[in-house]
């Protein structure tokens, strides 16, 4: 038995959920990566980091909290042209943006008049960034085992297998 296994508890895990559909977050997945990047490579770097789930519940709050918060500022100020977009997304056969530019535009407009978000260049999301957090170095980030050790030296001489290779089946 490898030892014992701390769960966390039901208290730990409750968090209010982000009740939206794929539509609504591809809609909003633009401005909402640029809104809460920081919390969510923040959780990505833990997850990367710790290799286990349960060490990143604080960071996985965050970013539920930053989603949550993110979409009431959408409803309060910009709801009617969102509502427009993402239903012209969902819609769509295959949820693609490029059939709701005229939606996209108001809504972009609606959130920069409003809110002071500009859309992010396409691409600028991609971009590898360096993240600053506080989080201490794990002790082992890479949760590598000590190197094995090296072959024994072969005793006796290596010959030829006598029939060939075997990793065919005809040898000719």
């Amino acid at each position: 038995m490898p030892g014992i296994v701390e769960v966390p508890s039901l208290e730990e895990l409750e968090v209010p959920q982000v009740k939206v559909s794929s539509a609504v977050l591809k809609a909003a997945a633009h401005h909402y990566g640029s809104q809460c990047d920081k919390p969510n490579k923040e959780f990505m770097l833990c997850r990367w980091e710790e290799k286990d789930p349960r060490k990143c519940l604080k960071e996985g709050k965050e970013v539920n909290k930053c989603a949550l918060e993110f979409f009431r500022k959408i409803k309060l100020h910009c709801a009617e042209p969102f509502t427009q977009y993402w239903t012209c997304v969902d819609y769509n056969d295959l949820l693609e943006l490029r059939h709701c530019r005229k939606q996209q535009k108001v809504f972009d407009d609606c959130v920069l008049e409003n809110l002071g978000w500009e859309r992010p260049d396409l691409g600028q999301l991609s971009k590898v960034t360096k993240v600053k957090t506080d989080r201490p170095i794990p002790e082992n980030p890479y949760h590598s085992r000590s190197r094995p050790p090296p072959n024994p030296p072969v005793e006796g001489e290596l010959k030829p297998a006598p029939y060939g290779s075997r990793l065919f089946f005809w040898n000719w």
